[in-house]
């Protein structure tokens, strides 16, 4: 040992936090949840549990209590074999979702187009800079992020309190069923559109054209 070199005794060691057991569960929970919300899962998809943790490189455990906190949210359910499934909702439930999210979606626009900053609105142009692009390429799975984030920046600059929270279960709800309405080449570039003319209202301070423009994002999707 050379004399610059100080032996690792503890003493003279920097405090290092353990890394939580919960921090790992949380990681791989967040990515089920966000990969749903996206709509990279398709409804009446297995999720096998040795499957996904292969995938995720993890043990069995924390992919278990992940699938388990989405089970009770509703965001997955349980086959009779005992496998994890992305739940195929009805047409009513559908429609159910997209009443939820119109009101709660609508609340959060008109108070983004009070609130917002200019850093949020940069961010938010480049999100539809992805959606009008992915309609030009046909590329889904680049829609379906940006759709993620485009919503949720929108919400974010509402600030309203717990929005996020009362959102990400109607995301992860509908998120798989959005692959399915958007490779219609009319929607797809329908949708692209609405969310142009979103921000362009909310550039322009202009709150119901922004809306109208959010509802009619929100009906065609559900109309298909």
């Amino acid at each position: 040992m050379t004399s610059r070199e100080i032996p690792y005794d503890g003493a003279n060691a920097p405090e290092l936090s353990p890394v939580s057991r919960d921090m790992l569960h949380e990681q791989i929970y967040e990515m089920l949840k966000r990969n749903l919300m996206m709509g990279r899962f398709m409804p009446g998809q297995k999720l096998p549990l040795r499957g996904l943790a292969k995938s995720l490189g993890t043990s069995l455990m924390p992919v278990r209590d992940a699938l388990q906190r989405l089970e009770s949210v509703g965001s997955v359910v349980s086959t009779p074999n005992r496998t994890m499934m992305v739940p195929i909702f009805t047409s009513k439930q559908l429609q159910d979702i997209r009443i939820l999210r119109s009101i709660l979606e609508s609340a959060a626009l008109e108070r983004a187009v009070e609130n917002h900053t200019d850093e949020e609105l940069g961010r938010l142009k480049v999100h539809v800079i992805d959606i009008c692009r992915s309609a030009e390429i046909d590329d889904l799975d680049l829609f379906l992020e940006a759709n993620y984030h485009f919503h949720m920046l929108i919400a974010e600059m509402s600030r309203l309190s717990f929005i996020g929270q009362l959102l990400e279960p109607l995301w992860m709800h509908i998120g798989p069923s959005v692959r399915h309405s958007v490779p219609n080449k009319t929607l797809f570039h329908s949708s692209a559109q609405n969310h142009k003319d979103v921000y362009d209202a909310i550039v322009a301070g202009d709150a119901k054209a922004a809306n109208e423009a959010l509802q009619r994002d929100i009906s065609e999707g559900y109309n298909f």
